[in-house]
């Protein structure tokens, strides 16, 4: 089996689009290289990002309204009241499953040395001044996608 760890807040959502009853809507285009993902290699999706906290039911419920691509099957657990980078929870979700492959996709950097040559970073914005960053840059970008693919592929 193949997996997908993903973020949402600078994977799928950067820029607002609006919002639903779940939240906010994810970037269409950042969707399109998600499917893209799914369809060149059947991976199944587990849920890395904060958004896990309203629980893997209302995640399968929002892929299946918003119509988005792919299969929740599952989350990661949350360490978060022991401080844990987010990697300590994918290497958790990790040994308690098989997995014949997995890519990460997050903005966030707090992954296991371990887990870098399975770690696609979404983030590269660049700062214009002390407080403003410039957007372009974050997100499922199709560089990114082909990234995963590979690593999903090797």
């Amino acid at each position: 089996m193949k997996i997908i760890f993903l973020d949402i807040d600078g994977v799928l959502n950067v820029i607002n689009q609006g919002r639903d009853e779940f939240g906010h809507k994810f970037n269409p285009k950042f969707v399109a290289n998600l499917k893209t993902i799914i369809d060149q290699t059947d991976a199944k999706i587990v849920i890395s990002s904060t958004w896990r906290n309203a629980g893997l039911a209302k995640m399968q419920l929002m892929w299946e309204v918003r119509d988005l691509p792919g299969d929740v099957i599952d989350i990661t657990p949350n360490f978060r009241h022991t401080n844990s980078p987010r990697g300590e929870e994918i290497a958790e979700w990790l040994r308690l499953n098989q997995v014949d492959q997995y890519v990460i996709l997050d903005d966030d950097t707090d992954m296991l040395p371990e887990q870098l040559n399975n770690f696609v970073c979404c983030s590269g914005g660049k700062r214009l001044s002390r407080h403003i960053f410039s957007l372009e840059g974050y997100g499922l970008t199709k560089e990114r996608a082909d990234q995963a693919i590979k690593i999903l592929s090797s």
